[in-house]
């Protein structure tokens, strides 16, 4: 599950958007005097995550791409979901997603303070491209795995794995409608107190056909 993923799942406040992105950059569990809120939306990142990798509609979408990618097929679905949620999001939210991305970010600065270093620095650059509404756009995705494969040192050559989104693109959809309806019912049965699924804005999200 990537950003845009786990900023849906998350309730719709600042440190609840802290918490669920510093999931990626935040390792251990000494958490210090970090808030319960965040404290909270960080491990439901690690959470959400297990559940994702675990999840059948995910498994499938990886058994549709190319062996050769090996791990990084969960890298490539990740990002494709992200994508598929972007073009899709008015399915799941009633709030558009340029209002719920620019309250995301107005949410991180009210929290910077709080931000592991690296995830303040990417934050600028993360709010000046827009990069939460841009994953609608298919360079987009090409240059986001650009990116990923340049910090994996080149290890994994995820930037070809872009024309697998063009080859299995039906069939990966297809994936993540069921994926997206299992996730929900799994946030939703979290403990009382822990999460809300609102995607947003605290209103809640309409499902596909729905």
């Amino acid at each position: 599950m990537n950003y845009l993923a786990h900023l849906y799942f998350s309730a719709p406040r600042p440190l609840a958007w802290a918490g669920t992105l510093m999931g990626d950059f935040f390792k251990g569990s000494h958490f210090g005097e970090l808030p319960d809120d965040l404290v909270t939306h960080l491990k439901l990142h690690r959470r959400l995550d297990t559940f994702t990798l675990n999840s059948p509609p995910f498994q499938a979408s990886r058994r549709r791409l190319c062996p050769s990618f090996g791990h990084g097929r969960s890298i490539l679905v990740d990002v494709f979901y992200d994508h598929f949620l972007a073009c899709q999001w008015e399915h799941y939210s009633l709030q558009l997603l340029p209002e719920f991305a620019h309250g995301v970010y107005r949410g991180l600065h009210v929290c910077h303070h709080y931000l592991p270093l690296s995830l303040q620095e990417q934050l600028p650059r993360m709010i000046a491209g827009d990069w939460l509404t841009s994953y609608r756009q298919e360079e987009v995705v090409g240059r986001v795995l650009q990116r990923l494969e340049q910090r994996l040192n080149h290890k994994i050559p995820l930037a070809q794995g872009f024309e697998q989104l063009h080859q299995h693109r039906e069939k990966l959809e297809e994936d993540f409608t069921a994926f997206m309806s299992a996730a929900t019912g799994y946030v939703e049965l979290l403990p009382a107190g822990e999460l809300h699924s609102c995607a947003g804005s605290g209103q809640s999200f309409s499902k596909p056909g729905g």
